[in-house]
């Protein structure tokens, strides 16, 4: 059984001060923007209503690529796109290590890679070792801004917390795995396994112990949550749910609808522990989003909505195995949902694979870089593209990059016109493209697949209601309510507008 150590008492932590409220940021995974708007209209969320009623709300705001829950949460934590954070997916290869990286996510792929290399990937190595980028935490805390964060994935911060659970120290301590601490903000919770004070939510007493996932849920979120704003810890909190992503996944966007409910309701009580929603909303600058949105998948037993991308490659290419490349002539398939990595020997050409591999049922568009520049292959048509060196010397979006096209804008829904390019299907997606085929983790060539399609995961089992991690809208697009600070346009916009917003901030007592 897991029994959570004794946790000694910690005195109040103080709060930057000056011109900037406090922060309260609720992250939300996986909630599709049109499911939480008909939610909001129906009068089944009225605090997240709230929000965006006394501030502002963008519906199509635009999550990373591949959008898929590490990549996606390590934006909002960076301010960086994949290639700059580091973190690119659930699975990923290491060419120099020779090793296969996975972070979790279905029970069939955590038990087959291993669980405690699994739980370490996830929990130690992730934020360590692979994160190449600094978290809001590490700058906020350089400006005297103190933290807090509950369950969030991305929480690497100057601040060293110790396992908490007797049982996972056991393991730190006899073999490779786990270790005795991780690196936080100033206040981290993580269920039972990691808490900067001990609450009346851990343990068996409350929504912690092993019969609720060692307290690695959201009831167990939205209590720590409360504690958080009741007692005032720090001037910057960051509260993470995910049980929405989890129950579209097994039961569909249905599902997703009800679970906002039970949402909503977990912000409330947040709210309430701060004196209620409108003392909140006149005290903290508030931002509530998710982090990628959802595809519903084929239901139909006449076509399957799993591409299996091994059978898919041409019988001349060799298949490695799951853990490295062995051969030059090898191609190792990584798929992480909607969206896969392909890890090429070096004697095979990235082209010949792409153009393989893009006419396949499934497979809506293939990307891979050759020359500076990415290219693209969807529905028979090919784009190269490339960000111009100033603004006048390419084609700007919509966003105010420029950029040099070369072939067919179709392949991407792009329109070209003299007042520069608007985006169709795939929302920015010069800019995301570029920002995820752009590291080598992603490996040679990446796909993305055809709505109602999964590439599914590394263990051969793949979600049976919806899945996400494409380039295509429906899993691009997020939502964004913002009260007392701008409202973010995309997820990368997150980390630069916290931190201009405690500009000048100075560490007083809250």
């Amino acid at each position: 059984m897991l029994e959570a150590a004794h946790t000694p008492p910690i005195p109040k932590v103080q709060r930057a001060s000056g011109s900037a409220r406090p922060v309260i940021m609720l992250v939300l995974d996986g909630v599709r923007p049109d499911i939480l708007k008909s939610a909001i209209e129906d009068g089944a969320a009225p605090t997240l209503g709230a929000i965006s009623d006394g501030g502002e709300a963008a519906w199509d705001a635009v999550s990373v690529f591949p959008s898929i829950t590490p990549a996606a949460t390590a934006a909002i934590a960076t301010g960086e796109p994949p290639a700059g954070s580091g973190i690119v997916g659930h699975s990923w290869h290491d060419r120099d290590a020779g090793r296969t990286f996975v972070y979790g996510a279905m029970r069939e792929t955590v038990l087959s890679s291993g669980p405690l290399k699994v739980f370490d990937n996830n929990v130690w190595r992730m934020n360590r070792d692979h994160l190449s980028a600094p978290t809001l935490f590490e700058r906020l805390d350089e400006r005297g801004v103190d933290g807090a964060c509950v369950h969030f994935p991305i929480r690497r911060g100057p601040h060293e917390h110790p396992v908490r659970l007797r049982s996972v120290r056991g393991v730190s301590r006899t073999g490779d795995y786990l270790g005795g601490s991780v690196g936080g903000p100033r206040e981290y919770y993580m269920g039972d396994l990691f808490h900067t004070r001990r609450t009346e939510a851990n343990g068996r007493d409350g929504s912690g112990g092993m019969l609720h996932s060692a307290g690695i849920n959201d009831e167990h979120a939205a209590e720590v949550g409360a504690m958080l704003l009741r007692e005032e810890v720090a001037p910057f909190n960051l509260v993470y749910f995910f049980k929405g992503d989890s129950v579209t996944h097994h039961k569909g966007l249905g599902a997703q609808r009800r679970w906002i409910e039970q949402a909503d309701r977990y912000v409330a009580r947040i709210f309430e522990a701060a004196g209620g929603t409108e003392r909140v909303l006149s005290e903290y600058a508030v931002l509530a989003l998710s982090d990628h949105g959802h595809n519903p998948l084929i239901d139909d037993a006449r076509r399957s909505r799993y591409v299996n991308l091994d059978a898919a490659l041409p019988e001349a290419l060799p298949i490695s195995s799951r853990s490295r490349l062995h051969r030059e002539d090898d191609v190792l398939t990584l798929p992480n949902g909607r969206a896969a990595f392909l890890y090429l020997g070096e004697k095979v050409s990235r082209e010949a694979v792409a153009g393989s591999l893009a006419p396949s049922r499934g497979v809506d568009l293939a990307a891979w870089q050759e020359g500076g520049s990415v290219r693209v292959l969807r529905g028979g048509r090919e784009l190269s593209f490339r960000p111009a060196a100033a603004a006048d010397a390419g084609t700007v979006d919509e966003a105010g990059r420029s950029w040099h096209l070369d072939g067919d804008p179709g392949a991407l829904d792009l329109s070209v016109s003299r007042t520069g390019i608007s985006y169709g299907e795939y929302p920015e997606a010069l800019e995301r493209l570029w920002g995820g085929v752009g590291s080598s983790r992603t490996g040679d060539v990446v796909l993305s697949a055809t709505p109602g399609h999964t590439f599914g995961e590394i263990s051969g089992g793949f979600h049976k209601a919806s899945d996400h991690g494409s380039l295509h809208a429906s899993d691009s697009h997020i939502f964004a309510l913002a009260s007392g600070i701008p409202v973010p346009r995309r997820i990368t916009d997150v980390a630069p507008i916290l931190l201009s917003h405690f500009a000048g901030a100075r560490r007083l007592g809250f």
